[in-house]
């Protein structure tokens, strides 16, 4: 025997990415994606359905992928619902029905593609897109159809193209910073009887002290905690129907208008909104309002919002528009770069109140 002493063989690390298909076995998926930070998925166009896309994300999620790309995408629906965050979703081709819901701190792309065929898919996304969901960034890079962002806590959304009925339904006020902080990992290591006595600690910590400092100083201090939160942002490029932003409790949505069309927003606009803003760039009419809302004054804050989120839609969409979009936004940024105040004066601002006239 050689008294040298034997180097053990090293293990070859498995390639940052690995590429999925309709063929790959869901039973497999998480073995192939384990100790990769992404994986790409060809859907084939319509090889492959959405529920088995969405079950093949989920596996591949579970192993530590961060990244997806998803090729050849052709309506299929519940595209990454239900996807744990934090991650990236990058789909070429169009999103089907319900896709991208009940999903948090996730950043999820679309863009057009050109399917093996040679069709052209734009970046469109169906209905019901991003439904009660918390995205850290949502960039629809074409159109989008009924109930986008509806039910939607917090999170970005921006849309490129247009939107149909009742986008922004109901969406709410932010997610209090607090309760996204939670870090429920500290109770990963104990049985249901330990984290019962853990919580019931808690529970007797915080009595103690309401005791000490009172009930209304506790409720004050809650308060705080709880309105320290971020809104959700709904941008549009171009124009939506009817019922924009029906019954939002405090989120904020802006239409930027880039092709400057007369009344970019259908009817019922902001109709029950009870708290939150709409910014709408161009001609809208009173009769265009919903119930129980009112014109408003531009501030001074609102000016500066503005001014951020026409440099952010840019930034995020340049160079990936067809040429007569990017011809229509590079005209409104043009503008923008050298009369910004008066582009930013363009917006009406839709706010909750009744009309005493």
């Amino acid at each position: 025997m050689s008294d040298t002493a034997q180097t053990p063989a090293k293990k070859s690390k498995p390639a940052k990415t690995v590429t999925l298909n309709a063929t790959t076995p869901l039973e497999q998926v998480a073995a192939l994606a384990s100790g990769r930070r992404a994986v790409t998925i060809d859907c084939g166009v319509l090889a492959m359905d959405g529920g088995y896309l969405n079950q093949m994300m989920k596996a591949a999620r579970g192993a530590g992928v961060e990244e997806f790309t998803l090729l050849n995408v052709c309506g299929q629906n519940i595209v990454g619902t239900g996807v744990a965050g934090p991650c990236r979703i990058d789909v070429y081709g169009l999103m089907g029905n319900h896709s991208a819901a009940f999903v948090d701190k996730v950043t999820i792309n679309t863009y057009p593609t050109t399917f093996p065929n040679g069709v052209w898919c734009p970046g469109d996304a169906q209905v019901a897109i991003g439904n009660t969901s918390n995205p850290k960034e949502m960039n629809i890079g074409g159109s989008v159809d009924d109930l986008f962002a509806s039910y939607c806590p917090s999170g970005l959304f921006r849309v490129a193209g247009q939107g149909g009925n009742r986008c922004g339904l109901r969406a709410g006020a932010g997610v209090p910073h607090v309760w996204r902080e939670i870090d429920y990992s500290q109770f990963a290591g104990l049985s249901v009887e330990g984290t019962k006595e853990e919580l019931l600690y808690r529970y007797q910590q915080r009595r103690a002290r309401v005791n000490r400092i009172g009930f209304q100083q506790f409720l004050l201090e809650y308060k705080q905690k709880v309105e320290d939160r971020q809104p959700p942002v709904i941008v549009f490029g171009r124009r939506v129907r009817d019922y924009f932003m029906e019954y939002a409790q405090g989120s904020i949505g802006v239409i930027l208008n880039v092709y400057n069309v007369p009344n970019p927003a259908g009817y019922y606009i902001c109709s029950g909104m009870t708290a939150g803003a709409v910014f709408i760039r161009g001609d809208i009419g009173p009769e265009r309002l919903g119930h129980a809302v009112v014109f408003g004054g531009l501030t001074d804050m609102d000016r500066e919002f503005l001014k951020t989120q026409i440099e952010a839609f840019y930034d995020t969409f340049n160079r990936h528009l067809t040429d007569s979009y990017q011809e229509k936004l590079d005209e409104l940024m043009n503008r923008f770069a050298k009369e910004a105040a008066e582009v930013v004066g363009e917006f009406l601002k839709i706010v909750p109140g009744v009309d005493t006239d």
